[in-house]
């Protein structure tokens, strides 16, 4: 008998640059903490105070609810908001002031180090003027927003006040804890969803997603708690019995509460439930029911106040046009004027609504360069295509809520802009933002592989992502500095 002689088949050694790759390539989460903050803390210190959207408006509703103001505790002439001491007043409305006088003559060498120096010379000199009694500052559009919209706000607030930190190192410090906890919440989202991990770097790397991050505001959190409770769900939905119920149920909570639009996304727990199973049943209640007593009981609570005062000022319409009974009873007397404002804002509006999305930063004053936009956007519709890996009935459940989880949103935000913010002899709906839409994405994104289910080569959709992601931070932190310095 011939001796039995056996082949090995010895794999070829891999370069350094594969090497580094597969490990990329397999921690999505990693990848996306790591290049969260490092752009991030880069934006926070590149962009002066004040130049985020609203951010004064933010910063005085976070230090309200720091000294345990939970509903505005203050009011003149109508307006809500809080006394604040005059030095602080001072510094606020200076960097307001700066920032005006930035936006309207920026383009004629005026750069923010020359404000910057102006406000150390400022801070230099002392005068009976700051001995004076508490000033109020009004509220300007935050009246309504839930505290669990600034949670880690709130909590660096409460550090800086006790810290006796001046107005641009408390603002500092509050940048940071928006960063690196809405980071955190993002990559765990990254790291519990079974597929569309690339898809969900990309998504929360988008130049408008990581600026929000990284100044005060309500759309980082609102962002943030969408993308983990939408992981959970679609988790879940894969593995019914590894999802925990009252993870969900927190999650849920936080995203309803942190803008109303977001009561919408009830709907993704309906993608767990299946009906021949009655514990799910039971559990779609501790899930939901929270959200659906607690959201419109903080409505109620702050009188759906959206500072309609601002349209007030500046047109003579009568009070009744902006108060939601008053326009939901026009509106079943006038069945077509929604739809129809909805539809001329929407169409009218699409390429600035494309380009915010994406990302218009500052003052909604900052673009980027313009092929950012068509590069970002190209590659956001190649990085859901994936196979979900369910069944046809559980694919097609899913395909069906997480698309009408994203049409209820859109036509949530429409509605509520619509009853609140719009005039009725205005022909489309005032005040939507692109940068709200950028909050379904991730919802989006399931529903478009759902649709899809092809598959892409395996490595593509890190490629993608990781790509978009150096794209998207390197764009963001070029036209902050470019803008302001």
């Amino acid at each position: 008998m011939r001796p039995s002689t056996s082949v090995q088949v010895v794999d070829a050694p891999r370069s350094p640059l594969s090497r580094i790759w597969t490990r990329i390539g397999s921690r999505p989460a990693t990848v996306f903490s790591l290049l969260s903050l490092a752009f991030g803390s880069i934006i926070i210190l590149a962009n002066p105070p004040l130049r985020g959207p609203d951010e004064i408006a933010h910063f005085l509703r976070i230090y309200s609810y720091a000294r345990g103001e939970l509903l505005p505790a203050a009011e003149v002439d109508g307006r809500k908001g809080i006394f604040l001491s005059h030095e602080l007043y001072n510094q606020l409305y200076f960097f307001k002031t700066a920032g005006e006088v930035f936006a309207r003559f920026g383009d004629e060498g005026i750069r923010y180090r020359q404000i910057i120096a102006e406000y150390s010379a400022l801070v230099g000199t002392s005068g009976d003027e700051l001995q004076q009694a508490s000033v109020f500052a009004p509220f300007a559009g935050t009246e309504g927003y839930n505290p669990v919209a600034y949670l880690p706000y709130i909590v660096a607030a409460a550090i800086g006040r006790g810290l006796g930190l001046d107005f641009p190192g408390m603002l500092l410090l509050m940048r940071a804890f928006g960063l690196l906890a809405f980071t955190a919440a993002a990559a765990y989202a990254i790291a519990v969803t079974p597929t569309l991990k690339w898809a969900f770097v990309l998504i929360a790397m988008l130049p408008v997603a990581l600026y929000n991050r990284a100044v005060l505001s309500a759309d980082g959190a609102a962002f943030s708690y969408t993308l983990v409770i939408t992981a959970l769900c679609f988790s879940a939905a894969r593995a019914p019995a590894a999802g925990r119920v009252w993870e969900r149920s927190l999650w849920m909570t936080l995203c309803s509460l942190s803008k109303q639009p977001q009561i919408v996304f009830v709907l993704l727990e309906l993608m767990v439930c299946r009906r021949k199973e009655l514990p799910r049943w039971r559990s779609l209640a501790i899930v939901v029911l929270p959200s659906l007593i607690l959201s419109p009981l903080w409505v109620v609570a702050v009188s759906a106040d959206i500072a309609a005062w601002r349209l007030l000022e500046e047109r003579n319409d009568l009070p009744e046009h902006f108060d939601p009974l008053w326009k939901l009873y026009y509106m079943w007397e006038h069945p077509y004027h929604f739809p129809l404002a909805a539809w001329t804002a929407l169409s009218g509006w699409a390429g600035r609504l494309w380009q915010e999305l994406i990302g218009v930063l500052g003052w909604q004053d900052i673009l980027l360069r313009p092929w950012i936009y068509v590069v970002l956007t190209v590659l956001l519709l190649f990085v859901p295509l994936q196979k979900l890996q369910l069944g046809g009935a559980a694919r097609a459940r899913v395909m069906v809520l997480s698309g009408l989880a994203v049409l209820g949103y859109v036509v949530l935000v429409y509605l509520i802009f619509f009853i609140t913010y719009t005039p009725i002899d205005t022909d489309h709906v005032r005040g939507v933002l692109g940068r709200y839409f950028v909050i379904p994405l991730p919802v989006a994104a399931i529903f478009v592989a759902s649709v899809i289910n092809i598959e892409l080569p395996r490595g593509v959709p890190a490629a993608i992502a990781t790509t978009g992601a150096l794209i998207a931070g390197s764009a963001t932190v070029e036209a902050v500095l470019r803008a302001h310095w």
